[in-house]
């Protein structure tokens, strides 16, 4: 993962015409943060004459797109944008204490696997299944654990969604069915066939 600046630069009446296009541009800002991509995003003041994005993300053109469907930016308040990579020296973003919303979602699944394919089983959750999990509006987050047994690894993955909804636009109507892909399959000696859904009340993280 990588750290990324969007630099815009607005126009002159900037401040006088984004209140039309506010709530669009937020909107879609809440979706990347919550998915862990932006981690801070403001407009410089007097003069504001332009803005900075800071993103966390694995590739450049995720910014790109970003900006490319932003409101500011399709309707003309932004004269001119561009992505820079932005390298961290002192310092790390602080992390809210709770980062999953009381009544968010979380949805349980586990596999097994043998200890020689469990590398590869993970190697293919973080290139493969995590991109494609945060391409979901309303994901939130996931983890993975690993139990060593005397034969062979299980597999407990927990994902975090904000709401059932958001759960039937990656599974579908069935919800509790599990999604798993042929190439995942391969690597796994078991797995649910189903999984189980619970709702969060409390969450805290140090």
């Amino acid at each position: 993962m990588n750290y990324y600046a969007l630099i815009y630069e607005t126009v002159d009446d900037y401040v006088a015409r984004r209140a039309e296009f506010r709530e669009q541009h937020l909107s879609i800002a809440r979706e990347h943060r919550d998915r862990g991509e932006l981690i801070f995003g403001g407009a410089f003041d007097d003069p504001v004459d332009r803005a900075l994005l800071i993103f966390h993300v694995d590739d450049s053109s995720k910014v790109e797109a970003f900006a490319r469907k932003d409101p500011y930016v399709v309707n003309g308040l932004v004269r001119r944008w561009e992505v820079r990579p932005w390298k961290v020296v002192v310092g790390h973003e602080q992390r809210a204490t709770s980062t999953v919303p009381v009544g968010a979602i979380a949805r349980h699944w586990s596999a097994r696997a043998t200890e020689a394919q469990l590398p590869k089983y993970l190697e293919h959750f973080t290139k493969t299944v995590l991109p494609e999990l945060r391409r979901v509006n309303g994901f939130l987050g996931a983890t993975v654990s690993v139990r060593h047994a005397a034969s062979e690894a299980e597999i407990f993955v927990e994902t975090t969604w904000r709401s059932l909804a958001a759960i039937r636009a990656f599974a579908g109507a069935d919800l509790e069915a599990a999604v798993v892909a042929p190439q995942a399959a391969a690597l796994l000696t078991s797995f649910d066939r189903r999984v189980r859904h619970s709702q969060i009340t409390l969450s805290d993280r140090a």
